[in-house]
């Protein structure tokens, strides 16, 4: 069960923080990069052909839902006739699964090509937020009713909405300073219930730029996201909560966070490390190997007026 790609798709997960993301993320791609989208037909010969698409994503999610029942039924005790039950209830899984799975016809094989408060809420379903998942923590930490997570330039707050709030720009209130975060709820829309109760007050660790701060309600939580004013790391959210070990997150500063410059030596970085592998000469190489072709024929040297020969010089 175990995969070579594991710490690719963790790091994956970790910056797209839950799994809704994460499979978005790998559509996309297939969308962006692939064919796997593309509809084969006696005319179009790449792709697949109608209704394959589907059925090759049911295969391969059945294939590990069958692995994940079969490995908790090996982990319990049961008694005698629960142990049969469960048998005969995994079978009954395992044949339903099984009735979805084939090979499908490939007519050819896939090819990857080379801010302000009421204007951002939203409502939609999102139910896939699993407030227990620990991607959702990345680089901060799951409190009673709420989440945070970190970059070195940005926070995200999630902050789980009381069952019995009907969640709305009504019954929301959100107060945003720059050293302070208040989340006010109310049961009702009507002026007769207005009274509100507060599910969220707390004095911020470091500043944030207010301006740029936004929020949005998605299912039963309030999402926000906030800039901080200085690259740093948060030990907490707010002064009241226990604090994180610093020495325990992933310091790694994303390429997107980078300034122009920093991303441009990335660049180049990369570049010349392939150049390395492929035995080619790397960006300094070059400049050196244009200065001496400048050099060689220019006026008082000894070569000039003769054919380049790099042969005959020596330079790291």
């Amino acid at each position: 069960m175990g995969s070579n790609h594991d710490q690719i798709f963790l790091h994956i997960l970790r910056e797209e923080k839950n799994i809704s993301n994460f499979l978005d993320a790998f559509f996309g791609f297939l969308y962006r990069c692939t064919d796997f989208y593309v509809e084969a037909n006696s005319e179009q010969k790449l792709g697949f052909p109608s209704g394959i698409m589907e059925k090759l994503v049911l295969n391969a999610m059945y294939k590990w839902k069958d692995e994940s029942i079969l490995q908790k039924t090996s982990q319990k005790t049961l008694s005698v006739n629960d142990n049969t039950k469960s048998i005969q209830s995994n079978q009954s899984v395992l044949i339903q699964n099984e009735e979805c799975r084939f090979t499908p016809p490939v007519e050819q094989e896939i090819e990857i090509s080379s801010c302000n408060e009421f204007d951002n809420i939203k409502s939609s379903c999102v139910q896939s937020s699993k407030v227990d998942h620990i991607s959702d923590s990345y680089n901060g930490a799951v409190r009673d009713n709420y989440i945070w997570t970190q970059t070195l330039n940005d926070l995200d707050v999630l902050v789980k909405i009381p069952e019995h709030v009907k969640a709305s720009k009504d019954t929301v209130k959100i107060n945003i300073s720059s050293n302070e975060l208040k989340i006010d709820v109310k049961s009702s829309t009507s002026s007769v219930d207005s009274k509100w109760d507060n599910i969220f007050n707390g004095k911020l660790s470091f500043k944030i730029r207010r301006d740029e701060s936004i929020w949005s309600i998605e299912g039963k939580h309030i999402n926000i996201h906030l800039e901080k004013t200085a690259e740093r790391w948060w030990e907490a959210l707010i002064i009241d909560e226990p604090k994180i070990d610093l020495n325990k997150i992933d310091c790694s500063k994303h390429f997107d966070d980078m300034a122009p410059e920093e991303q441009m030596k990335v660049q180049e970085l990369m570049w010349n490390h392939q150049q390395k592998v492929l035995g080619k000469p790397t960006s300094e190489q070059i400049k050196m190997e244009a200065t001496l072709k400048q050099a060689w024929n220019a006026k008082g040297s000894p070569f000039q007026g003769t054919p380049y020969d790099p042969s005959i010089l020596k330079y790291n």
